[in-house]
């Protein structure tokens, strides 16, 4: 085999598990720190998503505040 399937081969599961909830989770904080909501609300919505990695980030997904584009009349153009 070459070295790239045997590199392949030999990733156990729960680090690809652990590798995508990390993700999820780092695109939640970001998510929130972009948000409009208080500091105090991004503070406390970073601590939930870090204390409880996955179901914290499905609660942020689905009752956290929304973040949205500016539009065009907000940045001047």
């Amino acid at each position: 085999m070459t070295p790239l399937l045997d590199f392949a081969a030999s990733i156990d599961e729960r680090l690809l598990l652990f590798a995508m909830v990390a993700i999820l989770d780092l695109w939640a904080a970001a998510l929130v720190w972009f948000s409009t909501a208080s500091v105090r609300d991004k503070v406390l919505w970073t601590i939930i998503i870090a204390g409880c990695p996955i179901i914290g980030c499905f609660f942020w997904f689905v009752f956290g505040p929304k973040w949205r584009p500016r539009s065009r009349s907000e940045t001047g153009g």
